[in-house]
C-alpha cells in the first residue's frame, strides 16, 4: 500500500500546516499493541531490524531491558522528504509499515467494522469544526462518523454532509434559560439578605425587657408612645417574617432549579454515553464552546469514558475546560490514562501547562517529577503539542514532526487533525 493515497486524503479537506494523516500516524504508533507487530518480510537487513526495534518499542510499553533501546528513536524520520529519500528498498519497507495502521479489508466485513467514531462538539456559532473533525475520520478510513452537538446546529452540519450522523442532544436557549433564572434568584435572595430592614429589626431579649420596664413606670402620655413604639415593632416583625418566608421559597427554588440543571446535564451525559457500546473512539472539543452547563455535561461523559474504557482524543475547548480549577480532578484522571490523546496548540499548552503547575506546588514538598518543555513527565496520556515542530510526548519518550506542510494557517486545520487523530486511535483500537 502506498503512503501517496493516506497523504492525498489529507488535503481532500484544506492544506494543513502539517500532514494531518501522516502526523497523526505517528501518533497513534505510541499507543499500538504489541500484537500488532512488523511483518516478517520487513526483518531482513541488519538496518531494518533497527527500525522495526524502534517501531516495536512505540507499539507496547518500553521494560527495563528496552530503555537503551528508546534513543533509536531518534534515528526515525521527522519529515516526509527523509522517508522518500532513501532507495526503493526503504520505500517499500515504510509503505509496508504505513500500511500496518489500517485493518485489512475481509469480505466478511460489515458497516462499523472499520471504525466508528464520534464527535461531541458544534454549537450555536461553532459548526465547522464538528464537521472537519467528522469528515476527516471518514477520510482516513472509519466507516461512521457520529456528531453529537446542539440543536441549533444540527441542520448546518447535516447540510455540510449527508455521511454524517448528526444527533441534538441539547439546546443552547433552554441551557440559557436554566442559567438565567438561577441568576434571578440569587439576585432576589442576595437583596433579602443584605436588606437594611432584616438588619435592624431585629429585637433582641434586653431591648424587649427594657421596653416593658419602662411600660411599667410610665404616666399615661409615656404610656400610649411606647405602646405606639412596640405596635410600630410588631409591624417590623411581621415584615421580617415575611422576608423571611420569601427567602424559604428562595432557597426552595433554587434547590429545584439545581436538580432541573442536573437534570438538563444528565440527559446530555446521558445521550452520548448510550452509543459507547458501539464506538471505538471519541473526540471532544471541536466547536464545543464555552457554555458552563455544557462543560459539566462534558465532565460527565469523560469520566464515563474512562470507566469505559473508550479511546479519548480532547481538542480545543475541551482543553480549555480541563484548565479550569473546577474540572483539575478531571485533568488529573485524564493525565493517568493511557487511552487519552490532548492536541493542545500553543496557548491552549500555556494553561495546561499553568493547571498542572499550580498542581505542582501543591505537591512541591513531596516533590515533582522533571518536565521535559514544561509538560511534568510520569503521565500515561499522549500530548500532541502543535507548532512550527509538532511534539508527541507521552510517559516514556518524546517524538517530533518537523514536516513544513502549508504555510497558510487557516482556521479548522486543528479540527482536521483532532478527527484524523481520533480515526487512527479508533481503527487501532
Amino acid at each position: 500500500m502506498s503512503i501517496a493515497p493516506v497523504l492525498s486524503a489529507g488535503w481532500l479537506l484544506l492544506a494543513p500546516p502539517v500532514s494531518a494523516f501522516a502526523f497523526s500516524s505517528l501518533v497513534v504508533t505510541v499507543t499500538r499493541r504489541p500484537h500488532l507487530s512488523t511483518p516478517r518480510s520487513l526483518t531482513s537487513s541488519a538496518a531494518t531490524n533497527d527500525v522495526n526495534r524502534s517501531i516495536r518499542l512505540m507499539m507496547s510499553s518500553p521494560t527495563a531491558s528496552d530503555a537503551a533501546g528508546v534513543a533509536s528513536y531518534s534515528t526515525l524520520p521527522t519529515k516526509w522528504r527523509d522517508v522518500l529519500s532513501g532507495g526503493p528498498n526503504d520505500k517499500q519497507q515504510w509503505n509496508r509499515m504505513a500500511s500496518n495502521l489500517f485493518p485489512p479489508l475481509a469480505p466478511s466485513s460489515h458497516k462499523g467494522s472499520h471504525g466508528r467514531i464520534a464527535i461531541f462538539g458544534g454549537s450555536e456559532k461553532y459548526t465547522g469544526a464538528p464537521y472537519y473533525a467528522a469528515r476527516s475520520a471518514l477520510h482516513a478510513g472509519v466507516d461512521l462518523a457520529t456528531v453529537f452537538c446542539a440543536e441549533e446546529a444540527t441542520v448546518p452540519i447535516k447540510c455540510y454532509s449527508p455521511e454524517l450522523m448528526v444527533q441534538g442532544v441539547y439546546s443552547v436557549e433552554e441551557l440559557d434559560m436554566l442559567l438565567d433564572e438561577e441568576e434571578g434568584l440569587l439576585n432576589e435572595l442576595d437583596r433579602c439578605r443584605q436588606s437594611e430592614n432584616l438588619m435592624t429589626t431585629e429585637m433582641n431579649e434586653a431591648e424587649l425587657a427594657q421596653t416593658m420596664e419602662k411600660l411599667e413606670h410610665s404616666n399615661e402620655k409615656q404610656h400610649l408612645l411606647i405602646q405606639n413604639e412596640l405596635l410600630k415593632k410588631d409591624d417590623e416583625m411581621e415584615a421580617l417574617a415575611e422576608r423571611l418566608e420569601k427567602m424559604k421559597t428562595l432557597e426552595e427554588d433554587l434547590q429545584n432549579l439545581k436538580e432541573r440543571r442536573e437534570a438538563s446535564v444528565g440527559n446530555i451525559a446521558d445521550a452520548i454515553t448510550a452509543t459507547f457500546p458501539t464506538l471505538h473512539a471519541l473526540c471532544i472539543g471541536p466547536g464545543l464552546g464555552r457554555h458552563p452547563l455544557v462543560f459539566s455535561a462534558a465532565e460527565k461523559v469523560i469520566l464515563k469514558a474512562i470507566e469505559s474504557n473508550l479511546v479519548l482524543v480532547l481538542d480545543a475547548d475541551a482543553l480549555f475546560m480541563l484548565s479550569l480549577k473546577e474540572y483539575r480532578s478531571v485533568l488529573d484522571k485524564l493525565r493517568n490514562y493511557d487511552r487519552c490523546v490532548m492536541t493542545p496548540n500553543l496557548m491552549e499548552m500555556r494553561r495546561l501547562n499553568a493547571a498542572i503547575s499550580s498542581e505542582a506546588d501543591d505537591d512541591e514538598e513531596e516533590g515533582s517529577s522533571p518536565s521535559v518543555d514544561g509538560l511534568p513527565r510520569g503521565y500515561k496520556n499522549i500530548i500532541v503539542q502543535k507548532g512550527n515542530i509538532d511534539t508527541i510526548i507521552n510517559d516514556c519518550l518524546t517524538m517530533q514532526c518537523e514536516e513544513e506542510g502549508g504555510l497558510k494557517r487557516s482556521g479548522g486545520i486543528g479540527d482536521v487533525l483532532a478527527g484524523t487523530i481520533t480515526a487512527f486511535m479508533a481503527l487501532d483500537a
